[in-house]
């Protein structure tokens, strides 16, 4: 509907009429610029191509549009099994992992050459770590934070999974993580941001709660960014289990019996060339991904996401075959995007010291050199605010005392050493090095040398104005007003927490610029909270089942970051653990 609206909004500024002009003097503008047109006229006279209602409504998206199925003769051979996967990522091995712990024949198919996985955040609730650690949660304490989240998001999501993530996820985690122990991988629970608060009942609005389970081996520290460890040890834990992993292989059709009304019996799938049958007796799990790399189906199911780019890795290849054989899309829409800003792509030192997921919370001023939002905010929610601003871009300022005056630096995890200040200081110092080796910085995912062409060092504000780009004038006034509400602790512009308010004084002086960006577009088919894939009257497709971000309705306007890393706990981990076991015994 947004893009219809602007379509509208174009149509009435060039069918603007001479007589529309006399009557905005007379006051009727709203009447005159509405009035009928003839839209075939108007598009000739424009070269546009001019929608309505119906247009709009009643358009098919190439992608919507099935491609014939394979031929035949060109079908080599057959892989028969009870479970056949499509997809490595975490909620594909979790799934096909529980499945053969169960004794069930399972195939792994996917298009990757390996497993993937992106971040490291695992959220569950009540596990033998958060017991251990005192954050275990009652239902009388999650009931009202739950509504919360719910009521933040318009209630436009599924609540059934949120309340199976709950019950459930304490012990799909448990299992997860007695199947990494002989492997060398242990969990941390991330420190997340607090907000001003200790505890999770007495931060402000942007708390969020301590529950993301993150896995680390030697040689993969991070916390919150070491995920490949997680699925290398599923496929290989499924392959000790006798199941089987093709990878390379890509399933370009789903074979549903009686005209695609009956049940989905297996997939076909291409590699070098050839076509391989895929059947499978008790299901067919998609856990193939998001669609953020899919122009055509972001502009349909998540035009907010358009100006922040397509991020993720996935084209939605798995949404289509579902959808090309009778399958619904989710039940709310536009889809949630997974938005990030901010974070440890623009300064090496993720942990501030409110802890993970805070943006940062210095200076921040736009192309023309003024403050344009409350800088203390989240990681996934700031890039709203930020990608309306001229160009879309935000400048961040801070002066050489701002990183000691930010102390104490959180560690990365619940009850990790504080990280040392001048560790800290370093690090970003490298940003500024003309010397630094960027092939060596590792620790932080996303950060590299494209971060240093963005990033200035200068004596002088004025200096730094011109090394930024930004008008010296108003800059400069700027900073003057915000160093007076650093004075008072009362910001008048924005009004920012005074634990944030650290004045821009002392030289040298630092800037850089950042964008936001699309980490992936969760949701995609309609699911029930028994991971079967619907149709459009919320009948379940008998033997297709979802999990990971295939699955529909988990969130509303944006991902969810008051509970940090739902979507690896809950929809990957809890769901595909649940699907695995309950699939194997027939009753799902």
């Amino acid at each position: 509907m947004g893009t219809a609206r602007s379509m509208d909004r174009r149509s009435f500024l060039k069918g603007a009429t001479v007589a529309g002009a006399a009557a905005a003097a007379a006051g009727t503008l709203g009447l005159a610029g509405c009035a009928p047109q003839d839209k075939e006229t108007v598009a000739a006279a424009s070269g546009d191509l001019v929608l309505d209602a119906e247009k709009f409504t009643n358009a098919k998206w190439n992608f919507e549009i099935p491609p014939e199925p394979v031929d035949e003769s060109k079908i080599g051979n057959t892989v028969e099994c009870e479970i056949l996967v499509i997809g490595a990522g975490v909620g594909g091995l979790v799934t096909a992992t529980s499945a053969v712990e169960e004794g069930a024949d399972v195939v792994v198919i996917a298009s990757s050459d390996g497993p993937v996985s992106r971040g490291g955040s695992n959220a569950a609730f009540n596990t033998r770590l958060t017991h251990e650690l005192g954050l275990d949660f009652t239902r009388e304490e999650i009931e009202p934070i739950f509504q919360e989240i719910f009521a933040s998001n318009s209630f436009r999501l599924d609540q059934e999974k949120w309340w199976l993530v709950y019950n459930e996820s304490g012990n799909a985690m448990n299992w997860l993580m007695d199947k990494m122990e002989p492997y060398g991988i242990s969990a941390v629970i991330e420190n997340n941001q607090r907000d001003g608060g200790t505890d999770w009942w007495d931060g402000g609005p942007l708390k969020t709660l301590n529950v993301s389970h993150s896995f680390v081996a030697e040689g993969a520290q991070a916390a919150g960014a070491s995920q490949q460890i997680v699925v290398e040890a599923l496929t290989e834990e499924i392959q000790k289990g006798g199941g089987q992993v093709f990878f390379s292989t890509t399933a370009v059709q789903l074979d549903r019996e009686g005209d695609n009304t009956g049940r989905v019996t297996g997939c076909v799938a291409k590699r070098d060339g050839e076509y391989t049958r895929y059947k499978a007796t008790k299901g067919v799990v998609l856990a193939t991904g998001d669609f953020s790399q899919d122009k055509d189906m972001v502009a349909k199911y998540c035009p907010m996401a358009l100006p922040f780019g397509y991020g993720g890795v996935y084209d939605g290849s798995g949404l289509k075959l579902a959808l090309w054989i009778g399958a619904s899309w989710q039940k709310y829409t536009p889809n949630a995007p997974m938005l990030a800003t901010m974070g440890d792509e623009v300064l090496p030192c993720r942990w501030w010291a409110e802890g993970a997921l805070t943006t940062f919370p210095g200076l921040l001023v736009n192309k023309k050199g003024v403050r344009y939002s409350n800088e203390n905010c989240t990681y996934g929610y700031m890039p709203y605010p930020q990608r309306v601003q001229p160009d879309g871009c935000a400048f961040l300022i801070w002066d050489e005392n701002w990183v000691q005056d930010s102390a104490p630096w959180q560690s990365d995890r619940v009850g990790g050493e504080p990280r040392d200040t001048q560790e800290v200081y370093d690090a970003i110092q490298a940003l500024f090095d003309p010397n630094t080796d960027w092939t060596t910085t590792d620790e932080y995912a996303g950060f590299d040398a494209t971060m240093a062409e963005n990033a200035v060092k200068a004596d002088t504000l004025e200096e730094l104005a011109d090394g930024l780009g930004l008008p010296r004038e108003e800059f400069l006034a700027q900073v003057e007003r915000y160093n007076s509400y650093c004075e008072t602790g009362l910001d008048d512009e924005f009004h920012k927490d005074k634990r944030f308010l650290l004045p821009v004084k002392q030289p040298p002086f630092y800037g850089i610029k950042n964008e936001p960006y699309t980490l992936c577009i969760t949701g995609g088919l309609n699911t029930d909270i028994q991971m079967h894939v619907c149709d459009n009257q919320n009948d379940p497709i008998p033997g297709l089942y979802g999990v990971g971000t295939v699955v529909g309705d988990m969130y509303g306007d944006v991902y969810d970051y008051k509970v940090p890393g739902i979507n690896l706990g809950g929809a990957c981990t809890t769901f595909g653990y649940l699907l695995g076991k309950n699939l194997s015994a027939g009753k799902w």
